[in-house]
């Protein structure tokens, strides 16, 4: 038996994520997760998504929710935090989760295997804004309300094929707001790391999950998982692969750069004993991308179980097949 820890959305990618109480789980994973991305435009005219891998600055964005209204939320606010404040930096910046795209105008951006996923561009005094804290242009852009990318790609394919049948909505409704709806980690996974870290601890939030278990004091098992289920309401999470990582876990989020101590060589120390995937071998793995078979809401100390298992790790690009 499992417990619910943490329930986290994202609503701008990449950046900062916010902690809720409870989540009402969809087709596309929590709502409101991932409902925007940032665009730095190139001089030949196309956009290329921001990451905070490549940009850590990206960590000094947090969102909050209001805290005097219930779901559903008409907005959220972002506020800028830099190591070293300048007087007015910090004015915070107030984003619709369903702004009106016919007010918009319509690009259409790569973000993974979709080469012209359409998006919308939003209004100038937003993007001056969020230009101003990074010092070079950027775009904020909307994703819409199917909050995914339907991906055409063969492992799609194999992942909507094995998913399907466990899903009661229809096959246009599964979609790919990131590598998979939601992403699954482990609190027990996450604590097995702080000894790699001498006197500093790893930070969950770097790892960027949807939804962290306790993982029973059991690091790593959840490799095995292959399904939970939510004890309250019999909601089952299909797991069908991995989550490696990437220079994103090295980041100071305090300071928006790549951290200096040890935890910003974290990826380096994951190296050693965490490339359990054969199909991503160079890649470290923490964590469980999945899909819900239905919707429901989720709490915080929700009892989960492991209601299926795989008896080996499996294989980025043959998980489904």
């Amino acid at each position: 038996m499992l417990t619910t820890l943490q329930l986290n959305i994202y609503p701008i990618k990449s950046l900062r994520g916010i902690s809720l109480p409870s989540a009402t789980i969809c087709a596309q994973g929590l709502a409101y997760d991932r409902r925007y991305v940032l665009l730095k435009p190139s001089a030949d005219g196309k956009y290329k998504s921001m990451f905070v891998g490549n940009q850590p600055e990206m960590a000094l964005f947090h969102p909050t929710l209001p805290s005097d209204t219930e779901t559903p939320w008409a907005h959220f606010t972002l506020s800028y935090h830099p190591p070293s404040p300048i007087p007015g930096e910090n004015k915070p910046l107030e984003v619709p989760f369903s702004p009106d795209t016919r007010r918009l105008k319509k690009i259409n951006i790569e973000i993974h295997t979709d080469p012209s996923y359409p998006a919308y561009i939003m209004p100038e005094d937003v993007n001056n804004w969020f230009s101003e804290r990074f010092g070079y242009p950027v775009l904020l852009a909307y994703l819409g309300d199917g909050l995914g990318i339907k991906r055409n790609d063969e492992e799609a394919k194999n992942w909507i094929s094995f998913v399907k049948p466990l899903i009661s909505s229809p096959e246009s409704a599964i979609s790919f707001s990131d590598g998979a709806a939601l992403l699954l980690t482990s609190e027990s996974s996450l604590e097995d790391l702080h000894p790699r870290l001498g006197g500093e601890k790893a930070v969950h939030e770097k790892f960027r999950p949807n939804i962290i278990v306790d993982g029973d004091g059991v690091p790593w098992d959840e490799d095995f998982w292959a399904e939970v289920k939510l004890v309250k309401n019999g909601l089952r999470i299909v797991l069908v692969a991995n989550c490696s990582r990437c220079t994103s876990i090295n980041i100071d989020l305090d300071k928006g750069r790549m951290g200096d101590g040890e935890s910003g060589k974290l990826l380096k120390k994951m190296m050693k004993d965490r490339r359990v995937d054969k199909g991503d071998k160079w890649s470290p793995i923490f964590g469980r991308y999945g899909f819900p078979t239905h919707g429901g809401e989720i709490k915080v100390g929700d009892e989960v179980v492991v209601s299926r298992r795989n008896k080996e790790h499996t294989v980025a690009g043959e998980c489904c097949r």
